[in-house]
């Protein structure tokens, strides 16, 4: 039990110590082992070199987590899930072997699942401190932590009772070990209750744009908009140690160029280290640059001609609102006619709010948009559904309609009951919108190799006709990420690729090396690189 004596804590600074700082965040003596000096000359020197432990995203794409580590301070950027495997979620449930109750901060980039996901654990692991992170990040944070804890409370609850989630290729047959390696044997992992994900939640600080935070001892923070989705920052610290100062780099996600809903992001600014996602880093150069609003027209067209209903597999953080907000378009040059759109994810619902509540983040034509009164991200014919009754209600109309549903990776989640009723119709149309988790039932129905399928206990011939949305990627490009580091003028003494797979990190490093980046590296997981 804690003391009552204990100390109040700074929100700012999360200090034990009294603080009667104003400021949005202060700066306090450490008292915590071999930080501790008596001597107030001592404590504005910080001799270590800054070092960073790669504890996650190191040559995959999923479990987002880096310590930066200075002899008076220690923060956490990132602490995101693993996802893919049953494997991996056991990861996700062995946490990193840090001292969460001597960090004396985490940042958080943004509000997907692999870059948060497990910030929800922090309560639990000793953590009481302020998340930093951007506006609309802080304001997604606790639904997304909470809807996190209820899913892993269901899985926990269907896996027991046999009840979970079905969705499996049966033609042709899958590869045995695969099928051994996905099937279920343990209870799944519940990193985190309701309540844990309640105060994480509350844990989350805003911070603007552009403005700087002290975050340590020697350590100080500016975000800069990544463009990924909305909310999504690079992490800028400066460190100083000794008479010297660091500025490291944090890329997080950054976004493409481009037609979007979100305002144009900056370049990188000019860094010493750079810690940068290649997660595109294999992508081929000469690689067709599709039309996504063609394509969408075409979609429209054709569900209309043909009575068509078109399901789209859809991650509610980013590609809904970037599908909604083009669909959107095509209703008010009246090509949508009176054809219903149905929005089946309350998060992405949420989400779209939140942008609307963010006009200085979004495009010049989104925010001329809400200026008059509009949402970008609705129109006459769109539905929202809020709950399983209406979407169960939905599922099994007839007639030319779209329908965007998660979960993207088609595992779970109302996209399944969608599916369930189109999939084996030649009136239904599956549209998958991004990135499909190899091994799944997603992957071998985008890719035209499912023709028997098992959805929620029902078998059924793929009969609907399958296709991919090209050109959604929410990553820049190879040569955009080039473009966003090297856009200061100053290249980086380095560069540590995280967030790709081994052949993107090759890929990128060889590039970059030809840039004129002569230190690029791709740290291992678990290993540390010394500045």
């Amino acid at each position: 039990m804690r003391s009552s004596s204990r100390r109040a804590r700074c929100r700012a600074c999360s200090s034990r110590a009294s603080c009667s700082s104003s400021r949005p965040a202060c700066s306090r003596t450490s008292t915590r082992g071999a930080r501790a000096s008596s001597a107030g000359t001592d404590r504005l020197r910080v001799s270590k070199a800054p070092s960073l432990t790669f504890f996650g995203a190191a040559g995959e794409v999923t479990g987002s987590c880096t310590l930066l580590e200075t002899d008076r301070a220690r923060v956490l950027v990132d602490f995101g899930l693993f996802q893919g495997s049953h494997e991996q979620e056991r990861r996700s449930a062995d946490p990193p072997p840090v001292d969460f109750r001597s960090l004396d901060a985490v940042v958080c980039t943004h509000a997907h699942i692999d870059h948060c996901g497990r910030l929800g654990m922090l309560p639990r692991l000793g953590f009481d401190r302020a998340i930093w992170c951007s506006e609309p990040t802080a304001e997604l944070l606790p639904m997304v932590l909470r809807s996190s804890a209820n899913l892993q409370k269901v899985r926990l609850q269907e896996h027991r009772e046999g009840t979970g989630p079905d969705a499996v290729v049966v033609d042709p047959p899958p590869d045995p070990a695969v099928t051994s390696a996905q099937r279920r044997t343990e209870d799944p992992p519940v990193l985190y209750g309701g309540g844990d994900a309640d105060r994480a939640g509350r844990m989350a600080i805003g911070v603007p744009y552009g403005a700087w935070r002290d975050l340590a001892d020697g350590v100080r923070m500016r975000l800069h908009d990544a463009g990924h989705v909305i909310g999504s920052a690079s992490v800028e610290l400066e460190v100083k140690h000794g008479a010297s100062r660091t500025r490291i780099l944090f890329s997080g996600d950054v976004g493409p160029r481009g037609d979007s809903y979100l305002r144009e992001r900056p370049d990188a600014p000019e860094a010493d280290v750079v810690v940068m996602e290649c997660t595109t880093g294999a992508r081929p150069a000469d690689a067709p640059v599709a039309d996504v609003p063609v394509e969408l027209r075409e979609i429209v067209a054709d569900c209309r001609a043909r009575d068509r209903t078109a399901v789209l597999p859809t991650f509610s953080l980013g590609r809904a609102q970037v599908i909604v907000h083009h669909l959107a378009r095509l209703a008010r040059e009246g090509v949508m006619g009176e054809m219903p759109v149905y929005l089946d994810s309350p998060m992405a619902i949420r989400a779209g709010e939140l942008c609307v509540r963010h006009p200085s983040l979004l495009s010049d034509e989104a925010r001329a948009m809400v200026s008059r009164g509009h949402s970008p991200f609705d129109f006459d014919s769109l539905h929202f559904l809020w709950s399983r009754r209406h979407s169960l209600r939905i599922a099994g109309r007839q007639g030319a309609g779209i329908v965007l549903a998660g979960s993207g990776f088609c595992d779970a989640g109302p996209v399944l009951h969608h599916l369930e009723h189109h999939v084996g119709h030649d009136h239904g149309h599956v549209v998958f919108t991004g990135y499909v988790l190899p091994g799944s039932l997603a992957e071998a129905l985008a890719e035209g190799r499912a023709r028997r399928v098992r959805i929620n206990g029902q078998e059924l011939d793929v009969r609907a006709r399958v296709t991919r949305l090209h050109g959604l990627s929410g990553h820049a490009d190879p040569s955009q990420m080039e473009s966003w580091l090297l856009g200061s003028g100053k290249v980086p003494s380095a560069v540590l690729l995280n967030h790709g797979d081994e052949r993107a990190r090759e890929m990128m490093s060889a590039r970059l090396a030809s840039a004129g980046c002569a230190r690029v590296e791709r740290p291992a997981p678990g290993a540390t690189w010394s500045a």
